[in-house]
């Protein structure tokens, strides 16, 4: 199972992309930290990626098929997305809520079947959520919040897990938490993990690659070796 993108340009308008010309390649247990300048287009290419927006040129493929040629339930099913907006819901509980991962799967009456339940279970132990999933979601922090909505993307049991900014509202400690929270999935899952972030400490220590977006319209692959940290300095223009 690949995540390929071919000569993509992303965007709204065909006559001026955000930018152009990004080919790159995931495998399972890849995590994957997309870097980049405010503005840049990073959330252009997720939301681009996940399916959500149309490409102006170029292909993505997920397990050999292409994403443009999917129905939004076929997509469902090989990408879930985790966006950075803060979600307030008022009455449901932990467990419902990630529950709604599995809506892909439970047809239009939403019926959770024995299946769905051993997933859902499975998920919460493997984010050591037990505690948490009788309360109501409003009533947790924010980086409990932040592991919830991963549970539920969890839940669809796809190849691909997309995460824009999953840190941006969370403290240190928290941060730290969250990251080794994915690496664990990636690995022990063998998902392909994308996600973006302003936090290179971070993605140096637990992603194996970067993907980045350079002010000069650029796209650079680095894949983690023993001069990780050199290479992404290099391609960013920054001291770490």
């Amino acid at each position: 199972m690949e995540l390929e993108g071919t000569h993509i340009s992303i965007g709204y308008k065909k006559a001026a992309p955000v930018f152009k010309n990004i080919s790159f390649r995931a495998q399972p247990g890849d995590m994957v930290a997309l870097l980049g300048v405010n503005g840049i287009g990073k959330s252009t290419l997720l939301r681009t990626v996940a399916g959500l927006q149309n490409i102006i040129t170029g292909e993505i493929k997920i397990e050999g098929k292409r994403m443009a040629q999917l129905t939004a339930s076929a997509k469902a099913t090989l990408v879930s997305l985790v966006l950075t907006d803060k979600i307030n819901i008022d009455h449901i509980t932990v467990r419902n809520l990630i529950s709604l991962g599995r809506s892909p799967y439970t047809g239009w009456l939403g019926s959770l079947n024995e299946q769905d339940q051993k997933v859902i279970n499975e998920v919460i132990s493997l984010l050591h959520l037990q505690p948490l999933a009788s309360k109501f979601f409003n009533q947790l922090s924010d980086g409990e919040k932040q592991k919830v909505l991963i549970a539920r993307a969890l839940c669809q049991q796809t190849p691909v897990l997309i995460l824009d900014e999953p840190t941006a509202f969370l403290d240190f400690r928290n941060k730290k938490e969250i990251m080794k929270t994915l690496r664990q999935v990636s690995e022990q899952l063998h998902k392909i993990i994308l996600l973006s972030t302003h936090d290179i400490e971070a993605a140096l220590t637990y992603c194996n690659k970067c993907w980045i977006m350079t002010e000069q319209k650029t796209f650079v692959e680095v894949i983690r070796t023993a001069d990780y940290k050199t290479q992404v300095e290099a391609v960013l223009q920054t001291k770490l």
